[in-house]
């Protein structure tokens, strides 16, 4: 690989290691979440001498083309990432779900003891 395309993944990965240390910083990001981007992060900047390891271990694996290995490895990794945050999606659309009834409730408790009538229509 070239030295100009490593310089530019190596910078990709520390620019998006700066972005989402930033957003953490600022509290508009969800720490928990962050720690899987900034392994993104640094699977990028990593992939500036991925190479390196790829090659040697798909011919040790058998694999004549060794991107393909590394295109395998990157599949499995979004796949596993994106199972991740449809479960963090699933539980927020729960919760939602839970607080948008327990509010209902209580206005309509609360339309009770004020003696208003709640037929739906404010």
């Amino acid at each position: 690989m070239p030295l100009a395309a490593r310089i530019i993944i190596l910078s990709a990965g520390i620019l998006l290691f700066i972005a989402v240390f930033e957003l953490v910083r600022k509290k508009k990001f969800r720490e928990e979440l962050s720690i899987i981007w900034l392994f993104f992060a640094f699977t990028i900047a990593a992939g500036s001498v991925i190479d390196l390891v790829v090659d040697p271990l798909a011919k040790k694996l058998g694999i004549a083309y060794p991107p393909a290995l590394a295109f395998m490895v990157i599949s499995i990794v979004m796949v596993i990432a994106l199972l991740y945050f449809s479960v963090v999606t699933s539980d927020l659309k729960g919760r939602v779900k839970e607080l948008t009834q327990r509010i209902a409730l209580l206005e309509f408790e609360t339309g009770k003891k004020s003696g208003r009538k709640t037929d739906g229509n404010s």
